[in-house]
């Protein structure tokens, strides 16, 4: 009988040996979500670190693993690690269909348990599974959202960065109710518009440029006419009050000369003076005390 319960013992002991036979290793920056699925413990999850853990050969748990650190992730039109065939996010705008390759930094919040035991509870798919099956479809659908009453030419053109930036926003606020942050979603190309879109927007924008340079040409003719007439206007304002100073010397000379008649006098006295200090071929020069002076030449008589 002993040996009997012996033996049951063995095989229990075996029994669960081999249900032990193999583990998991968690990295350093990774965490792992010890996810029951059966037994009294079905349902429940627990948040592990880095370490090696026991796998149980029946399924009676079960580990996920998810990475602690920030990750990257790009869906573009050629192929990549990440992309295997054309992912570009596509959206539309005035029924036009409109596409770019887009990037996203993201992380687990695996500081706070909580959020990640909410995270899988929430999406219970693998990292790049929540990547390919959830970021994705929400972005694009974001970017239809934010862009959908805005006229192509702003989408492409003057809109481009505020549109990613709401649609970060929108993806931030969805994600962090999950266990998600998200850093970033960015351009890693230009925004892809139809041909014929393309061409009627450069089209536009060539004709806008040019009425721009024909305001501002007319703005120069105009600014210089501007100039001229105000040049002009100085020097007529200029010559007028040199007129104006010109006849107030010569009233005020005039009320002088007859208030004082000798001033005359003086006057002509000084001009004979000059004249016959210039006159080198004459030979003298007489000036009347009574009269005005007289300037005789006397020539040599040669």
């Amino acid at each position: 009988m002993k040996a009997s319960k012996n033996f049951v013992s063995i095989v229990m002991i075996a029994v669960l040996s081999l249900g032990f036979v193999s583990c998991t290793q968690v990295e350093p920056g990774e965490v792992a979500l010890k996810v029951y699925q059966l037994g009294d413990k079905k349902g429940q999850i627990e948040v592990l670190g880095p370490g090696r853990y026991a796998d149980h050969w029946f399924g009676y748990f079960t580990y996920k693993i998810y990475p602690s650190n920030l990750q990257q992730h790009s869906w573009t039109e050629k192929e990549t690690k990440d992309s295997p065939a054309n992912e570009q996010v596509s959206f539309q705008a005035e029924g036009q269909n409109l596409s770019a390759d887009i990037g996203i930094e993201f992380e687990f919040m695996a500081e706070d348990e909580k959020k990640m035991i909410a995270m899988y509870r929430y999406f219970k798919r693998e990292p790049q599974d929540i990547v390919q099956d959830f970021m994705r479809k929400d972005v694009r659908s974001f970017f239809n959202k934010v862009v959908e009453k805005m006229p192509v030419e702003m989408v492409y053109s003057t809109a481009k960065d505020s549109i990613r930036n709401e649609v970060q926003r929108l993806m931030a606020v969805k994600y962090a109710e999950h266990g998600i942050r998200i850093k970033e979603v960015t351009y890693l190309s230009s925004i892809n518009l139809p041909e014929k879109v393309k061409d009627a927007i450069s089209a536009k924008i060539e004709a806008k440029q040019r009425a721009e340079q024909r305001e501002n040409e007319v703005a120069e003719k105009e600014a210089e006419a501007r100039k001229k007439a105000a040049e002009a206007q100085g020097e007529a304002d200029r010559l007028r009050i040199e007129a104006e100073g010109r006849a107030k010397a010569i009233e005020v000379e005039g009320r002088a000369l007859a208030n004082n008649p000798q001033i005359l006098r003086l006057k002509e006295i000084e001009m004979q003076k000059e004249l016959a200090a210039s006159a080198k071929n004459w030979n003298y020069v007489n000036f009347s005390a009574s009269q005005s002076g007289q300037l005789l030449n006397i020539g040599t008589g040669k």
